[in-house]
């Protein structure tokens, strides 16, 4: 059986596990945390998570696990059958984890964990994250997910925003969501779905209790 190794407050992992109930494949999860330890290398080689165990060996990196799942079970399809608009998906998707999720991220230790308050970090982030939002907005059509059909590019985006909106909301006074016109709506069809509705529960349920064991 598969088994998706991370735990439920990670965005990839839950993008991951997201894709893995829309396709109704069979899993197991199994808890564990990012690693340089050389047992968890040995399955994840940068040491991060998720980790996707397969019969023939694991599988590192939630872009490289999102495919190998989308080929080894097409239907439901997360990626249109067109040349195009499959690459469109995944251009739409790559926009959002590198352009606003990557550098929201950069306020994660502030927000999150408490820390000092990067003053680099703020200024050279929003710029990046304003690039992110227009380039989403003008190649998303938002009738009604972001591509259209619901899609791969819908699983990122919600797992992105997740905690980039509430940051940005933190630090800019900004909401980003807002900033995207149809983005709100197709982020609430997305996690509306049953899969979405899952991870979303176990999400908050998972972040719930870290923040508690922070505190």
């Amino acid at each position: 059986m598969i088994k998706l190794h991370g735990f439920a407050v990670s965005n990839y992992y839950n993008m991951v596990k997201f894709a893995l109930l829309e396709k109704g494949l069979e899993f197991e999860e199994v808890q564990a945390m990012p690693s340089q330890e050389a047992d968890y290398k040995a399955k994840s080689p940068m040491g991060k998570v998720p980790c996707f165990e397969t019969e023939q060996g694991f599988l590192a990196e939630t872009n490289v696990i999102l495919d190998y799942i989308e080929a080894l079970k097409p239907t439901p399809a997360l990626v249109p059958g067109d040349a195009f608009a499959a690459a469109r998906v995944r251009e739409v998707a790559k926009i959002v984890e590198l352009y606003i999720e990557l550098p929201a991220r950069r306020h994660y230790a502030e927000i999150f964990f408490g820390e000092k308050r990067n003053e680099t970090a703020v200024a050279e982030a929003k710029p990046v994250i304003e690039n992110g939002l227009a380039a989403l907005q003008a190649l998303g059509s938002f009738k009604p997910f972001i591509c259209g059909a619901f899609s791969l590019a819908d699983i990122v985006a919600a797992h992105s925003f997740i905690y980039a909106a509430p940051v940005c909301q933190a630090v800019y006074g900004w909401d980003i969501v807002e900033a995207v016109p149809g983005l709100k709506a197709a982020l609430e069809q997305t996690n509306a779905r049953p899969a979405g509705a899952k991870v979303m529960a176990d999400q908050q349920a998972a972040l719930q209790a870290f923040m508690e064991q922070k505190g």
